[in-house]
């Protein structure tokens, strides 16, 4: 692992935190992914961020570790009445995010919304607001 790899890339997009896991949690110290976490919800409690839209472009795999953070961060985002979006998923994290209940599960707290790119999930978030 190069030293200056981090575990998530963060850019805003007006209301929206895009978050890029910059490759599988095995490449990471368990105490990087830690701070890595605490960043992401420390950003998600800004009051400018509203919703949250994980970009999988640089992952090809994720174990239980990310899904835990995946549940914790959609439970956040939802408490302030945001959105959760997964973008860039494989047919296998898809799977596997169905498996779980996970994905398109409106009737849990911490249920994703899938789409094919972080483009088409800020319009997807654009047009919902503008309802």
């Amino acid at each position: 692992m190069a030293p200056d790899k981090q575990v998530f890339e963060f850019r805003r997009q007006g209301n929206v935190l895009i978050l890029t896991p910059n490759g599988p949690f095995l490449e990471f110290r368990d105490s990087d992914i830690r701070n890595a976490y605490n960043d992401a919800y420390r950003i998600l409690s800004e009051p400018e961020i509203k919703h949250l839209m994980v970009d999988f472009s640089q992952m090809d795999y994720f174990g239980s570790t990310f899904v835990g953070i995946l549940v914790r961060l959609s439970k956040k985002v939802r408490s302030g009445g945001g959105e959760a979006y997964l973008c860039h998923l494989t047919d296998n994290m898809k799977q596997m995010m169905k498996t779980l209940m996970l994905l398109e599960n409106t009737k849990t707290d911490c249920f994703w919304r899938q789409c094919d790119s972080c483009e088409a999930g800020l319009q997807l978030l654009s047009e919902n607001a503008a309802d």
